[in-house]
């Protein structure tokens, strides 16, 4: 039996989705009238547009050698700018709308890729340089407020709730969520990315472009985040300039949380899916109790120091 609870407090991802019901029973305690199927929604679709964030962030962290990325919420931010300027609520507009959401994704991804990959540039200083320009572009683009919405049609799929509760972007989110697991654990892209995460230098003596498979990292990152924006601009049917900013330390709590190594070559998608969900009832559930929200955000922080602290540690190796 020892055992077991063993087993089960060292599985990151079973830990964090034990955590997140744990804190919504203890939520429902505070504030009885938040244990309802309404609020199981909400935090299903919130959790949601946090899984689309950490997908890529994932993926690059997984990169190794430092592996970051502290643009991706930027990127999110962009693209839902992008979204809402394109669509001004015209079905047509959405397609189109995505194509470009895609691609500015990749081509951001990309940059952040080769100033890593080739250049030689930390992780943390040339994603966090790329936000600060990403922050600037979004006002050029809108004006510094966005006038467009997202199209009818497309927000209703997303807010729609199927058999009561299951809101759309829920569904949109297990899609994704297979596709990307798919990509991660069943592609050769995934196989190399995964070596050279562990060991760089065993990788390439491998035969496997280390800089090349590290720069695709990036762009997919980069990719997935787009698409994070275009679909949270949907579900919100607005965007305000910075909106998403805040999801990429968001992200890569989730990522970590869920049991992918800070230091690479170890993934676990379904974890960072699970520590989404944790975040999301983390931060309901300090709503619930009035928390003004700098209090909130010092709460978050050290309880988050916390849960890293203890499933982050890189296993040590035999001398």
């Amino acid at each position: 039996m020892r055992e077991h609870i063993k087993d089960l407090w060292k599985n990151q991802a079973i830990m964090a989705l034990v955590l997140a019901v744990l804190l919504f029973i203890i939520t429902g305690v505070f504030r009885p009238q938040a244990m309802n199927m309404g609020a199981v929604s909400s935090i299903a679709a919130i959790a949601s547009i946090l899984v689309f964030a950490s997908a890529g962030q994932c993926i690059i962290i997984i990169s190794g050698n430092g592996g970051i990325d502290l643009s991706a919420g930027a990127v999110m931010s962009t693209t839902a700018v992008i979204s809402v300027e394109m669509m001004k609520g015209d079905a047509s507009m959405i397609l189109p709308t995505l194509i470009v959401c895609i691609l500015v994704g990749v081509v951001i991804g990309a940059i952040n890729g080769i100033g890593v990959s080739y250049v030689g540039l930390p992780a943390l200083i040339m994603t966090m340089c790329v936000s600060n320009i990403l922050g600037k572009v979004q006002l050029i683009i809108s004006g510094g407020a966005p006038r467009g919405t997202a199209a009818k049609e497309m927000t209703k799929l997303l807010t729609t709730r199927y058999f009561g509760f299951i809101p759309g972007i829920f569904l949109l989110a297990i899609c994704f969520f297979i596709l990307t697991v798919v990509l991660i654990r069943y592609t050769r892209f995934g196989y190399r990315l995964m070596l050279i995460g562990t060991n760089d230098a065993a990788a390439y003596l491998s035969g496997i472009k280390v800089k090349q498979v590290r720069l695709i990292a990036y762009a997919v990152g980069g990719m997935l985040a787009g698409i994070g924006g275009f679909i949270a601009a949907g579900y919100y049917s607005q965007a305000q300039c910075a909106t998403f900013n805040s999801y990429s330390m968001m992200s890569i709590s989730a990522v970590v949380i869920g049991g992918t190594l800070l230091s690479g070559g170890k993934g676990n998608f379904t974890g960072t899916v699970f520590g989404a969900l944790l975040l999301t009832v983390l931060s309901n559930f300090l709503t619930a109790i009035n928390t003004s929200p700098a209090v909130r955000d010092i709460i978050m922080g050290a309880i988050l120091i916390v849960l890293l602290a203890a499933y982050n540690r890189k296993e040590s190796l035999r001398q």
